[in-house]
């Protein structure tokens, strides 16, 4: 692809929330949503099943520091770490 931009490498603290993506489609599924003061991207980590990851889906509800790359709707997160309430 000719004029495409390499995308840089972020870390944002946000929420973790569970939604329905896709509904009434063959691709219908409970989505990571990463929810931040700014925006809400779709969760993925690296290497992962896009469809179902359970390490993410235990971290539903709980805020988290993510390091990776948004892509448009899209966090694909290379390190996740669970941020413990003070």
């Amino acid at each position: 692809m000719s004029g495409s931009k390499k995308l840089k490498e972020v870390t944002l603290t946000g929420k973790v929330t569970l939604k329905k993506m896709g509904e009434g489609s063959k691709s219908e599924h409970e989505a990571v949503y990463f929810v931040t003061e700014g925006a809400s991207y779709v969760l993925r980590r690296k290497g992962e099943n896009p469809f179902s990851d359970p390490f993410l889906h235990k971290l539903d509800g709980k805020k988290i520091e993510v390091t990776g790359i948004v892509n448009k709707y899209v966090f694909l997160a290379s390190s996740v770490k669970d941020k413990k309430e003070s």
